[in-house]
């Protein structure tokens, strides 16, 4: 996550303090000359201290803290002016209702009671630090500021080193206090410290560090055989594995480097460097339930992968594309040495993850007729936050059926491969892209052209599913079908509706369809006569579970919950009974 530059955050502070202090005097005294005297103010009281105490912080006690660089204490400081600025306007608004509101002074000792209890809560939760340095960092910017309006404009001294004790001893018992209720309440429901789990997971988001993370979610996870098949295709006669397609329903979260998150681009570049295989990973029929704990349960499913491929059987038949549509869902299979390969998609509608008990059901119903499903959901087309319905979901199996109906009596004849890989110049994971690319699988079975086309990212945009099949056509292929990895490598960067961006919804999609098109074009060039071999069964890991989700999930929002009720009303309430007793 990036913060404001520093030279933002002087900017913003110096604009803070002028510009609100300024008109908090002016307000005061009725009058714009003191806004020059407001302004000298602001920047003695709280500009100068606040970058004193973060830069001698910084370098003396705080440059070992990992979450705690200068920028992010000068970001801290920032919210701290913000909060001061906010106090003297309003108390310039009570010493004109009431003047028995000594102005500046009483706004010093108000402004305390407010900054201290958020500034102590952010740092006894968030550092690493020793108690001592901790509560130091926490208490020298509002002390220097005391001190600051002491020396310089001989503000009374009894009273200000009075309002001074008295906040700090009433924001830290506060912070104290939240912070016990928190840990009590968070060991009860996950068996250890919330708290340190938080600072895990803002190593993670800051510094994408995801070791300790991980290793909390090992300790919630749960073992689960996970359904995995791998489709290698090499050209005929030769040892060299052109393309592999891994379809699981391990599912890519939960977010940034953490889990399974990064298995689509493990498994490409894995692949890539060992086979120099073009590889899709598409998104599998799975939940969050489903999220791998850590990287160690990633390489578990590669080493899987690499141990089946060094021994498959290798057969020269597949069978034509079969599609299905209904009034809500379309499906296509494909089958290949008695697997077969199912993409599903709801799209023009909106879908999100297909639950696991489609694959169930599926798999049921066509027992006999196939050694294994590898079940895509496609997710290629969202607008905003949805859930799957009963209809969609009955939809979707539907025509999966009737699509693995007809590809069961499809006779297997030989096919054609033809790949392409593109990793188009400006495509971040801010955008929406993860590091994958754009990969592209082109079949040729009996004169039936089909490309399955797989993009990095987590969803598609509404309509562009559409445009990039009718671009698939366009090039020469018959029909096609495009998917996304469902990567969370792109979930919580930016500051959107659904924590990510959508493939299309930042990028222009004349861009997509250009760089869709030229891999299509690419793969139907290098189309040759291909085997493939299949692996397939179930890859024993550890998953974060439904029950450990749900746990973790109602741990998150009981105490957003409850710092959201306490922390802003019981520092309106310290600030008014502060004020009731200045009065």
């Amino acid at each position: 996550m990036a913060f404001p530059s520093t030279r933002t955050i002087f900017i913003a502070s110096l604009v803070l303090t002028t510009v609100g202090v300024g008109l908090s005097f002016s307000f005061a005294e009725r009058t714009i000359a003191f806004f020059l005297i407001g302004a000298a103010w602001g920047i003695v009281a709280f500009t100068l201290p606040s970058f004193a105490s973060d830069i001698v912080l910084y370098f003396t006690i705080m440059k070992q803290d990992q979450l705690f660089y200068l920028r992010r204490c000068l970001a801290l400081s920032l919210f701290t002016i913000f909060t001061w600025v906010v106090i003297f306007l309003f108390g310039s608004v009570i010493t004109i209702l009431d003047q028995r509101f000594i102005f500046p002074d009483f706004a010093i000792i108000l402004g305390l009671f407010a900054v201290i209890p958020p500034r102590a809560l952010a740092v006894f939760s968030m550092s690493r630090t020793s108690f001592a340095r901790r509560a130091l960092f926490t208490l020298m910017e509002p002390t220097l500021t005391v001190f600051s309006v002491i020396i310089v404009f001989g503000l009374p001294l009894a009273r200000m080193i009075t309002g001074l004790v008295l906040s700090t001893i009433v924001g830290l018992t506060f912070a104290f206090a939240l912070i016990a209720i928190v840990e009590v309440y968070g060991r009860e429901a996950i068996g250890f410290s919330p708290i340190r789990m938080f600072r895990a997971f803002l190593t993670d988001w800051l510094e994408n560090e995801n070791r300790e993370l991980e290793s909390y979610l090992n300790e919630l996870g749960v073992e689960a055989e996970i359904n995995a098949a791998a489709f290698a295709f090499r050209r005929k006669g030769s040892d060299k594995i052109k393309a592999v397609m891994f379809v699981s329903n391990f599912h890519p979260g939960p977010f940034l480097n953490v889990g399974s998150s990064v298995l689509p681009y493990l498994m490409h570049s894995v692949m890539s460097k060992r086979f120099n295989a073009v590889t899709l990973v598409p998104h599998g029929v799975s939940g969050h339930e489903l999220n791998l704990v850590s990287q160690d349960q990633n390489a578990r499913i590669i080493r899987w992968v690499l141990a089946g491929l060094e021994h498959a059987r290798y057969d020269g038949g597949a069978s034509r594309v079969t599609r299905m549509k209904n009034e809500m869902a379309t499906a296509t299979s494909q089958a290949f040495d008695g697997c077969a390969l199912v993409t599903m998609t709801t799209s023009p509608s909106d879908m999100e993850d297909v639950p696991s008990e489609v694959a169930n059901r599926l798999t049921g119903l066509t027992h006999g007729r196939f050694r294994h499903l590898a079940l895509v959901d496609a997710h290629n087309c969202l607008t905003g936050p949805t859930t799957m319905t009963s209809q969609k979901i009955g939809a979707l199996e539907e025509a999966a059926l009737a699509s693995l109906q007809v590809t069961a009596e499809e006779p297997s004849s030989s096919f054609k491969v033809g790949v392409a890989r593109k990793m188009p110049a400006g495509f971040t994971l801010k955008d929406g892209f993860g590091p994958g690319g754009i990969c592209v699988i082109g079949m040729e079975v009996s004169g039936q052209r089909f490309a399955y086309v797989n993009v990095d990212g987590n969803n598609m945009v509404n309509g562009l599913r559409e445009k990039i099949v009718d671009a698939i056509k366009d090039v020469g292929f018959d029909d096609g079908e495009v998917m996304t990895s469902d990567t969370h490598m792109v979930n919580g960067i930016v500051s959107a509706r659904l924590g990510y961006h959508t493939v299309g919804e930042v990028v222009p999609w004349s861009r997509v369809l250009s760089e869709v098109t030229e891999a299509c074009r690419e793969a139907l060039a290098n189309l040759e006569t291909c085997e493939v071999g299949v692996v397939s069964g179930q890859v024993l890991v550890t998953t974060l579970g439904s029950k450990a989700l749900r746990r973790v999930m109602g741990v998150v929002y009981r105490i957003s919950k409850l710092t959201a009720l306490t922390l802003f009303p019981i520092v309106v309430a310290i600030t008014i009974l502060s004020l009731l007793f200045l009065v």
